[in-house]
């Protein structure tokens, strides 16, 4: 049987020992799914989603300025009098510096053989050379004068994007008026750099690149990457995650791809995920053998939860006897002095609370000293001026911990002994510590216990059962030696001089505070 019972407790335990190591890897594992779901799709997504909205606002802006300001520049007779008139020239400026210098935004109106009449800047760059109807942005904007057009333009520092609209005058084509969005300025728009951003057209042609110049070769983007939806792409220079999606971006449509690096994010759960394993690996071995140890304890336990089960029983039985009797003292208490027994019905409800409330096994001595004042204050309505009550407590034992309601027992047998020939009760209660141990003493004035009555509440002290239906003292004595031992524990004597000395004495301790 007790194989058997070794054999179920080793089960038990390994099963509640190893629940939390798997829910410790399971949680691992989620909490490395968060991560990836929020580091890197959650970023790649909203990185791209931003600069998509930025992208295609920017785009439509400038179209739908440059065709506004188009059309305000054809109201003149001459496209040459926003250069010769300075009324005309200074409101021109106006409408066109508004929204563009703060931007970096470069802006130039030519005339059809490509002289500036109003620019931000006083000459157009290289690449917009020569401006005539047969190529690049000119021939667009000379073939459709009535819609605004857009075109990368290459630099050596990545693509500016123009955006323009022919300026008619009497239904023909008198110049153009176009708007240079610098590559820097776009980069700056799409992001913070967290995601690369690569905008593409149909053909592969990286136009817009930020933070993504691996993933790009001579202006074109990598196959690996051109092709994939969303999902890891793998290359000699490292690993990386990818999504795309199509925009408008004024009215053609492109790719627009958010790439971010996570090759050292996987490199980090790799390590993670192998110092859980490692963790594992070490940490069974400890719990298994942890197991056979608490195992082979079971005996001393079982023991240690026996003995915690009768303090319980002790307790309980301790409380109830204190009540019938301070209930049997109101009672004569009620028919002599009613306001009496409302004083005591009071200190009861003192005692009460304190019994129920003070939670731990253990006390400080001077909160067990305020519920014997309670106590103390019952016991002199009952017997009033034949009651002497004298304390004297060490101030440095004060802090001592001691078990909970130790000394009312010890009190009630003063009280119950302690009558002198006069019928007077003089008791004294006295603490103090000596050679690191707290001594109490409680002493009465009285008659003095029979030899007896004596021999048998000594024998009833020195043994471990009680049959005999006296519980005070037992309570105390057998308290005292279940939480200290033996060699601890009380004396009763009556001295010769008469009346009767209990000592007691315990280890000096302080009692652990639950804010320390």
């Amino acid at each position: 049987m007790h194989r058997y019972f070794e054999s179920r407790l080793q089960r038990t335990l390994a099963w509640y020992a190893l629940v939390p190591v798997l829910i410790m890897v399971f949680l691992g594992s989620l909490l490395m799914l968060d991560s990836w779901r929020y580091a890197v799709i959650r970023v790649n997504h909203e990185a791209r989603e931003l600069a998509a909205d930025v992208l295609s606002n920017v785009s439509q802006e400038f179209l739908h300025r440059s065709e506004v300001e188009a059309e305000f520049l054809g109201t003149v007779p001459a496209l040459s009098l926003w250069e010769s008139d300075k009324a005309l020239r200074a409101e021109a400026f106006a409408r066109l510096y508004s929204d563009t210098s703060y931007r970096g935004v470069e802006f130039y109106l030519l005339d059809t053989k490509g002289r500036i009449i109003l620019g931000s800047k006083d000459k157009l760059p290289t690449n917009l050379f020569p401006v005539e109807r047969d190529w690049g942005i000119w021939s667009r904007l000379a073939d459709q004068p009535g819609l605004p057009k857009h075109e990368f333009l290459l630099q050596p520092g990545g693509q500016d994007l123009v955006c323009g609209q022919a300026v008619c005058i009497n239904g023909q084509v008198a110049g153009y008026l176009i708007y240079i969005l610098p590559a820097s300025y776009l980069q700056q728009l799409v992001g913070d750099g967290r995601s690369g951003i690569i905008l593409s057209d149909k053909l592969d042609n990286a136009r817009l690149v930020k933070a993504a110049d691996e993933v790009v070769d001579h202006r074109k983007v990598l196959g690996d990457f051109a092709k994939k939806q969303n999902g890891l792409v793998s290359t000699n220079k490292g690993i990386y995650y990818v999504s795309q999606q199509d925009i408008d971006f004024g009215g053609e449509s492109y790719r627009l791809q958010s790439i971010s690096r996570v090759s050292d994010l996987l490199m980090r759960y790799a390590i993670g995920a192998g110092a859980i394993l490692l963790a594992v690996l070490f940490m069974v071995p400890l719990i298994l053998r942890s197991i056979a140890q608490e195992t082979k304890m079971t005996s001393q336990a079982i023991d240690h939860l026996t003995v915690i089960a009768e303090l319980r029983e002790l307790e309980s039985q301790f409380n109830p006897h204190f009540l019938f009797n301070t209930l049997e003292n109101i009672k004569f208490m009620v028919r002599l002095d009613p306001g009496a027994a409302t004083e005591m019905i009071m200190a009861l409800s003192t005692l009460l609370r304190y019994s129920i409330t003070s939670s731990g096994q253990q006390v400080e001595l001077q909160e067990d000293i305020k519920y014997l004042e309670s106590y103390i204050k019952i016991q002199q309505y009952r017997f009033g001026s034949r009651l002497e009550f004298d304390a004297h407590i060490e101030q440095a034992a004060r802090s001592a911990a001691i078990p909970k309601l130790l000394f009312q027992p010890l009190l009630e047998n003063a009280i119950k002994y302690g009558e002198d020939e006069c019928g007077k009760l003089k008791i004294s209660f006295q603490v103090g510590i000596s050679d690191g141990q707290l001594h109490v003493l409680v002493k009465d004035a009285g008659r003095g216990i029979e030899d007896e009555k004596l021999a048998q509440l000594r024998k009833l002290l020195e043994s471990s059962e009680n049959d005999t239906g006296h519980w005070g003292l037992f309570n105390v004595q057998r308290r005292l030696q279940l939480i200290y031992g033996t060699d601890y524990g009380l004396t009763i004597s009556c001295p010769h001089d008469g009346g009767t000395e209990i000592r007691l004495s315990l280890p000096l301790a302080k009692k652990e505070r639950k804010d320390a």
